[in-house]
């Protein structure tokens, strides 16, 4: 008989085990009743929440109100019945992907399992404890408190040291976000978080694993299955097919006694990264068969595709490249780093996942890393990124940690990492497995990083990556350089493992010349500007970021009471995490522009910091990926892509998947075609310690082509003069060149020196724009003198705003110059429209066109830097 898989996902109830005399449990004599589960998988703070005994966390300073869930103990429990195509099978197992966290199983009164690993995946024999066919069965599941858990472990095991929230968050193989982090609240969930169902067969194959390897011509692909089955039969065999996207067959066999077969494969369609190439996929399906009776199936969708880390050294700088080589194609990496889209994991739709990535590859972006604080993502998120050739960096669950190493964690740690190799690999999409997120760079600080935070710096020889590790002061490297590489180079060696992020110095791991780097010189450290980008670039920075509230209407939703809606409200900062982040977003808004306390115009101000931000770090580093030898940055990742619930953070689309301003600003830079401009010098800020010889401008230009052939275009320069509020007339030569951009690399244009044309009080705009053959406009940017706060807006500035007919074009333009145009749909109208491109820059006389979608006949408003100080 065929395999049969029954999903044991109705008739679950929950209802309170033990308050451990917490008064808050004790008052509330209906959690001691059995309720309905509201969905499956769940975790607990769901199920209150939908019974309303808890209020929602992601509102005001609710999260406060709901802590005491964490110190009580929960149960589930579920009935099933007992099936006869089922129990007629050799084989039946009770299977639980994900148990968060300490769970104790029961199945009809007799225990089964126990498990203290929310990433490690259970398979139980049940087959002797299953009632006859048509009986019901009674299974439950005990939840311990984690937190408890946690204090029993640290009496046991010791306190470990932290920046980062609650010490016991490591002593556990739970996501350490569940603790609370700076962008997160803490909410310590339990329950069965991922699926449970009833596996029964008489063989089933285990693991179905596909590579490929591709001719240096890419004319040929040799694509290699392997099979792993349990509880094989001499008499079974296993044929393998492999399809292509259009459901042709191209290829079909038998695996051999080792349970592998290999295949050739003609000009081949090769799985490509967004914005590089097409995201071709192939479905390799096995079968096993036995008497000509088919026993299991197993099917997996791959990409036929090569992808390298390069490591070489550079032609005039010191260290090495960190980049990202995809089917011999050097390619720059355009990222965002993702933290769990939810504190309530099970709310993570396939949907949802899907719409994430969507607006990701919308936006761009070629590259997530998935932060090891979090989770091990889903195959619903791999699935989303395979299909939209969004590359996957992938940490393992460790991060900023002081990690035991007792045998019994260490063993749980060699399982769980097994588990989850075997499960990414052989996706498309990913391009690296990482040990984990600055658990090297915080063995390297010494000292008080936060106030009442500290860190002692461990000495240790930075380039021993063999060990032994156990007698040092960093024993925890026996996990990132001992077990997690050897599980790595076993069941994957096809993917590059790197020992964690950042890594790679010789003397230090977040090294600026070697391996990747965390670069937060400018919001923590030493709160450099943000226009001192380019002098902070790493070889791959894979973290840096800005913060910037999130769309009003998202900060509407999480602070509904009129009196909290002012930028220094309890409620305002119990939904921003970062330390001190109240004095640092100040601290640059204050550097940089006129803002108000008003609180829309307040948040409006911190999202064009951003954007202004992260344009300046894209434009800036993607310059620095010059070609063969001169690649000194081959990447960035943008701290962060996403939130975990609605918050003011570093992310530039907010909990709800609304876009921040800054999304647009990093769209244009991550676009196929994108332009820069460099004014020296950037700042008219006076300092007299270190006066300036002169305040006139000089400019460089550049451009950065990603595609893989060379570009022709006409680039377009023009200069506006806001004191004279008139416009220079450029040489004509000057005003209008013809240039080439070189492929998959930045092109310098040249330079522009105004002294002949501008005066010490000028305050020149410089406008540059890349016109293709057809004529249209594919790269566009606007170079502004800063500090923003010194400028005078002409108090006449109007923008004009129409909609084209079919209402899916915008039209804007402006009387005189105008930064940060921000069109949306008023708040009161519901979500905001689609936008093609926003937050814009506008110089009198200049239309710009803007593509649109969902405006439904709703108003187009439009806000804009200082427009509050302008005459109505």
């Amino acid at each position: 008989m065929s395999r049969t898989r029954t999903p044991i996902s109705s008739n679950w109830e929950w209802k309170l085990a033990n308050a451990h005399q917490n008064a808050t449990a004790l008052k509330d004599p209906a959690l001691q009743s059995w309720m309905p589960v509201s969905q499956f998988p769940s975790v607990i703070q769901l199920e209150l929440l939908h019974s309303k005994l808890i209020p929602d966390p992601n509102v005001g300073e609710n999260e406060r109100l709901i802590q005491w869930v964490g110190e009580c103990d929960w149960e589930y429990r579920c009935s099933f019945p007992s099936l006869s195509n089922v129990s007629t099978l050799p084989n039946v197992e009770l299977i639980f992907e994900g148990l968060d966290t300490f769970a104790t199983v029961f199945l009809n009164g007799k225990e089964i399992l126990k498990s203290e690993n929310m990433f490690l995946p259970a398979r139980v024999d049940v087959k002797a404890l299953l009632k006859t066919p048509g009986e019901e069965n009674e299974l439950s599941i005990l939840f311990e408190s984690a937190l408890r858990k946690g204090t029993e472990l640290e009496e046991k095991f010791g306190t470990r040291a932290s920046m980062m929230r609650d010490k016991r968050r490591m002593l556990m193989r739970k996501a350490q976000y569940h603790w609370g982090w700076d962008w997160g609240p803490i909410i310590v969930t339990c329950g069965p978080y991922l699926p449970v169902y009833l596996d029964a067969y008489t063989s089933r194959i285990e693991d179905l694993h596909v590579t490929s390897s591709i001719s240096p011509d890419h004319l040929s692909a040799d694509i290699s299955v392997s099979v792993k089955l349990s509880k094989a039969h001499t008499e079974s065999s296993v044929q393998v097919q492999v399809l292509d996207a259009l459901g042709t067959q191209v290829a079909v066999g038998e695996t051999s006694t080792d349970g592998s077969c290999t295949f050739k494969v003609l000009k081949p369609s090769l799985w490509w990264p967004n914005g590089h190439g097409d995201q071709h996929l192939y479905t390799a399906t096995a079968i096993l068969s036995q008497f000509n009776d088919t026993l299991d199936t197993s099917s997996k969708k791959f990409g036929i595709r090569s992808i390298e880390v390069i490591q070489r050294p550079l032609s005039s700088e010191s260290g090495k490249t960190f980049m990202f080589n995809v089917n011999g194609r050097d390619i720059f990496a355009q990222g965002g780093d993702w933290i769990p889209a939810d504190n309530l994991l099970p709310r993570l739709t396939r949907e949802k996942y899907y719409s994430w990535i969507k607006i990701a590859q919308r936006g761009n972006l070629n590259m997530i890393r998935v932060w090891g604080g979090g989770i091990y993502e889903t195959e619903d998120f791999f699935d989303a990124c395979d299909e939209m050739g969004l590359l996957v960096w992938h940490d393992y669950a460790f991060a900023c940690g002081d990690f035991p190493v007792h045998p019994d964690f260490l063993d749980s740690v060699r399982k769980e990492v097994e588990c989850q190799t075997l499960r990414m690999r052989g996706r498309a999409s990913l391009a690296l497995l990482c040990g984990g997120n600055e658990d090297f760079m915080l063995a390297d600080w010494d000292g008080e990083p936060f106030p009442g935070t500290y860190l002692h710096k461990k000495n240790y020889d930075h380039e021993d990556v063999v060990g032994p590790f156990e007698n040092t002061e960093f024993p925890q490297r026996k996990i990132y350089l001992d077990i997690m590489p050897k599980i790595a180079e076993k069941l994957c060696p096809n993917v590059q493992y790197w020992a964690n992020s950042p890594w790679g110095g010789a003397e230090e791991a977040n090294d600026l010349t070697v391996g990747d780097v965390h670069q937060w010189d400018v919001w923590h450290g030493k709160s450099r500007s943000y226009q001192d980008y380019k002098s902070l670039s790493g070889r791959f920075v894979s973290e840096f970021g800005m913060h910037g509230y999130p769309d009003m209407r998202t900060v509407n939703e999480f602070a509904p009471n009129p009196e909290d809606r002012h930028p220094q409200s309890r409620a305002i900062d119990s939904h921003n995490k970062g330390h001190l982040a109240e004095t640092r977003i100040a601290r640059y808004l204050a550097e940089n522009f006129r803002y108000s306390n008003e609180l829309e115009k307040f948040a409006y101000v911190s999202q064009l910091m951003q954007s202004e931000a992260y344009g300046y770090a894209c434009q800036d580093w993607k310059r620095k990926f010059g070609g063969k030898g001169k690649e000194s940055c081959a990447g960035l990742i943008i701290w962060q892509l996403n939130d975990v619930y609605p918050c003011t953070s570093w992310a530039f689309i907010d909990y709800h998947l609304r876009p921040k301003p800054a999304f647009y600003t990093i769209k244009r830079a991550f676009a196929p075609i994108s332009v820069g401009i460099d004014r020296t010098p950037w700042s008219r800020w006076i300092d007299d310690d270190h006066p300036r010889t002169t305040e006139i401008p000089a400019f460089e230009i550049f451009a950065h082509n990603t595609t893989p052939v060379e570009r022709g275009f006409t680039l377009l320069l023009s200069a506006y003069d806001m004191l004279t509020h008139k416009y220079i007339a450029l040489p004509p030569s000057t005003a209008k060149q013809e240039v080439t951009l070189q492929p998959g690399q930045n092109t310098e244009l040249g330079s522009l020196s105004m002294t002949e044309m501008a005066g010490e009080e000028s305050l020149i705009i410089l406008a540059a724009s890349l016109v293709n053959q057809k004529g249209e406009v594919e790269a566009q940017i606007m170079n502004w003198p800063e500090p923003f706060r010194y400028l005078s807006w002409h108090e006449d500035t109007r923008v004009s705003v129409s909609v084209g007919v079919g209402g899916e074009e915008v039209r804007v333009k402006a009387n005189y110059p105008v930064k940060g145009c921000l069109l949306y749909v008023g708040y009161e109208d519901g979500e905001d429209a689609e936008w093609e491109d926003n937050m814009l820059d506008l110089l009198p006389g200049r239309e710009l066109s803007i593509k649109v979608k969902g405006l439904n006949g709703r108003a187009v408003l439009a806000k804009w830097l200082n427009d509050w100080e302008l005459k109505k």
